[in-house]
């Protein structure tokens, strides 16, 4: 096997355990929000401390994996993020201590996420990167989606806990293998080039990560709060165990984003970044707006919308990540990277919240509503990156 591949696949495998941590939390959340008492406000605010981790972290976790070992960084922080979503799920008894947890788990897995695909840039040249960046981003997808199902199979069965304990712990396996079967680039020993802030002020930069913003927006707002609305659909009320399948039908939507961002990397290799990607965002944004507006009481037409919904949901993130290693230079890749997902899951924290305040005022139609104004808003920052900026 070359080098490559391997190292590839090992990333690939271990950023689908990795993503257990987060996805794990709304497969159980109505379980958690009954045993701890939550308002839908705090039931956002304690998925979204996941995220301010993040972005905290994420740029400090550029700048290292940009000068220094990709790979001994990613498996560290890998074992953290499995560690402290165990303490999640054992210590947790409210908003204040889930959101500490999640705020820590999520802190290490910027050390995953971005430096992950630091490390695939190196390996990749563009013409293979977008497939490269959309198995990787394929198969996080996958693991996320494969999280509900399990953890809300092991809940029924158990208690919630338990359930996110033992799937959050298969991060700490997945970090060693990175320690022990990747390899970092021959090109990267001894890189010290100096960051480079002007990479943070190019509209090219700008437009990329505006269209990112708007897609974390939906993405993120759905999936915390998918399960948690199809619970309450006729559909799947009538099926006597509402809350398993619910707990199927959002982790299918989450992981048929594996085959879809493998079909955007592949697609953007060869369609383009900004169509595929554009594509993506306007198929998803129609669909958030169609489950808020909709009765559903057939479960044969809702499996059927849900699974379209999954396909298109998370296609542009791989194509979008793509492209914004390709506007910079080589070595300020994982810093632009960074820049990005940093404005970019700004937008992804807020929106569960936004939601959750929404539906308490509101209800679900208005919520999925708001949902859908990210994707609007990428879109249009696509059409100006398109047409007013030279993407050659």
């Amino acid at each position: 096997m070359q080098t490559r591949t391997q190292v590839l696949l090992v990333l690939s495998i271990a950023i689908g355990f990795t993503s257990f941590s987060w996805a794990n939390y709304p497969a159980v959340l109505p379980l958690i929000i009954a045993d701890l008492e939550l308002t839908g406000t705090g039931a956002g605010v304690v998925y979204s401390a996941y995220f301010v981790g993040y972005v905290v972290a994420i740029l400090p976790a550029g700048y290292v994996a940009d000068r220094y070992s990709a790979r001994r960084l990613i498996g560290l922080t890998g074992i953290g993020t499995g560690l402290f979503s165990v303490a999640f799920a054992l210590l947790t008894t409210g908003v204040f201590s889930g959101s500490l947890f999640r705020l820590l788990a999520g802190a290490c897995f910027a050390g995953v996420y971005v430096p992950g695909m630091r490390l695939l840039s190196d390996w990749f040249d563009p013409g293979s990167r977008g497939r490269a960046f959309g198995l990787y981003v394929g198969v996080l997808s996958l693991g996320s989606g494969v999280a509900f199902p399990v953890t809300a199979g092991l809940a029924t069965t158990a208690d919630w806990r338990l359930a996110l304990a033992m799937t959050s712990g298969v991060a700490v396996p997945a970090g060693v293998a990175v320690l022990w079967l990747v390899a970092d680039h021959p090109k990267s020993d001894g890189r010290g080039v100096e960051f480079d802030p002007s990479v943070f002020t190019g509209r090219k930069f700008r437009y990329v990560t505006g269209a990112y913003a708007g897609h974390n927006w939906e993405l993120f707002g759905v999936q915390n709060w998918l399960v948690a609305f199809l619970v309450t659909t006729p559909a799947v009320l009538a099926t006597g165990s509402p809350e398993l399948v619910a707990g199927i039908l959002g982790g299918v939507v989450v992981a048929l984003g594996a085959p879809g961002n493998a079909v955007g990397g592949w697609l953007s290799d060869r369609l383009g970044r900004v169509s595929t990607s554009g594509g993506a965002l306007a198929a998803s944004g129609c669909l958030t707006l169609a489950l808020g507006i909709f009765d559903w009481t057939l479960l044969p037409v809702l499996g059927a919308v849900i699974v379209g919904y999954g396909l298109v949901l998370a296609a542009d993130s791989a194509p979008l990540s793509t492209m914004m290693s390709e506007v910079v230079d080589d070595d300020q890749i994982g810093m632009a990277l960074a820049g990005q997902s940093l404005l970019g899951f700004i937008p992804g924290i807020l929106s569960p919240v936004i939601f959750g305040i929404v539906l308490d005022h509101v209800g679900f139609a208005a919520a999925f509503g708001v949902l859908a104004l990210g994707a609007a808003v990428g879109l249009g920052a696509l059409v100006v990156l398109q047409t007013r900026v030279d993407l050659e």
